[in-house]
């Protein structure tokens, strides 16, 4: 230090001239918009219009395509590779890839998550009808919540293989 000046004091993690309480909010907005722009199952192969996207030949390969495609995305963004579409009427009514990691949620799984998203949509918990095309087997707890909701039947992985109707306690 030179004589007759003096060094601003300042605290450890205070950045001078710069107030604690303007950090803090800029934190919090970068926080709040780093989470608007991290993807959402809700937000998965949506168009302008805010419907989802529908193959143009729609049919066993195309669903089992886009559960892989929702696979793949569950990956890019750093989640558990799983992806899974609900259909109902030859249309996606709902898709999803993985949340556990993303949400921090254990019961996130690619299968919840679009039943979850389909009932949304349709503004129904009801489901009957629909098939689940998945990139695995459904777990215990997926195949669970297929049955309550009503899923007819189950195909999954790369071989579309049929798992029958969803049962509880299998």
């Amino acid at each position: 230090m030179r004589a007759g000046r003096s060094e601003p004091h300042t605290e450890p993690g205070k950045i001078p001239g710069i107030p604690r309480r303007l950090i803090l909010s800029a934190l919090g907005c970068g926080i709040v918009l780093a989470d608007m722009i991290r993807p959402s199952s809700a937000f998965a192969g949506k168009g302008p219009d805010g419907e989802i996207y529908q193959p143009g030949d729609p049919g066993e390969r195309a669903f089992i395509r886009r559960a892989f495609e929702m696979q793949r995305l569950a990956i890019e963004y750093g989640d558990q590779a799983y992806g899974a579409v609900i259909v109902m009427n030859g249309r996606i009514a709902g898709q999803s890839w993985s949340r556990v990691i993303l949400d921090h949620d254990p019961t996130g799984h690619a299968e919840m998550s679009a039943i979850r998203d389909a009932a949304r949509r349709l503004k129904n918990r009801d489901l009957r009808g629909a098939i689940l095309y998945s990139s695995s087997r459904p777990c215990p707890m997926c195949e669970a919540a297929a049955y309550w909701a009503g899923v007819e039947q189950m195909i999954h992985g790369a071989n579309a293989s049929k798992a029958g109707e969803p049962k509880l306690c299998r």
